[in-house]
């Protein structure tokens, strides 16, 4: 991929993260707590995905695989601080129990850490590309 395609992509991919923010902003808001771990979790995904883009790191085509890669090019060498290597890993569980597990309900208390958690990771992602 040439540099200008990937700088659209990487922006694409940003904008994307912040689009859903908002939306997790506003389900939060709303109180609706499994609609607002879903879009939280998909605000950092994305961000992510473009920060792989932008450092030439091959996209993960599954869910563990991004929080592997994340992990093993960021947060190990010290690029990311451990705490938001492992809330990644923490909000996609959260996101799978609030999209899938039809016995569990996240509550407001769970899911409160996570909102400025997300926004700091969106933002450091942001300030490395």
């Amino acid at each position: 991929m040439d540099e200008e395609n990937k700088k659209i992509l990487v922006r694409l991919q940003i904008e994307k993260a912040h689009h859903f923010l908002q939306q997790a902003d506003e389900m939060y808001s709303m109180r609706h707590w499994d609609l607002a771990a879903n879009r939280y979790y998909y605000a950092c995904y994305h961000a992510v995905q473009g920060l792989f883009i932008a450092k030439n790191i091959p996209i993960a085509k599954k869910h563990a695989s991004v929080v592997n890669l994340f992990s093993l090019h960021f947060v190990k060498p010290g690029i990311v601080e451990p705490t938001l290597g492992s809330f990644l890993a923490r909000m996609m569980q959260l996101r799978q129990k609030a999209d899938y597990n039809c016995f569990y309900d996240i509550k407001e208390e769970e899911l409160r850490d996570y909102v400025l958690l997300s926004k700091s990771l969106i933002q450091k992602v942001e300030d490395l590309i």
